[in-house]
């Protein structure tokens, strides 16, 4: 089940604006297939197509590189 995986962190830049960003998601266990999802850039809004495993696209997270994730978890 995706909920109760680590969440994977992975690193971008945007074409259009140079900034670096990163995508994270919910990894689920291996062998899944992947997908195709459209994300924007933090900072200028500019899409982009990213591949990521089917599934995970319903839990998929874009921060700019560098800010404090918030997991909801210390509350």
């Amino acid at each position: 089940m995706i909920e109760s995986a680590e969440r994977r962190w992975e690193p971008h830049t945007c074409a259009g604006c140079k900034t670096h960003f990163e995508v994270g998601y919910r990894e689920p266990r291996e062998g899944t297939a992947l997908a195709a999802a459209e994300i924007s850039c933090p900072e200028c809004g500019k899409h982009k197509t990213v591949s990521i495993p089917k599934g995970a696209e319903k839990d998929l997270r874009v921060q700019r590189e560098g800010e404090d994730v918030d997991e909801g978890a210390g509350d």
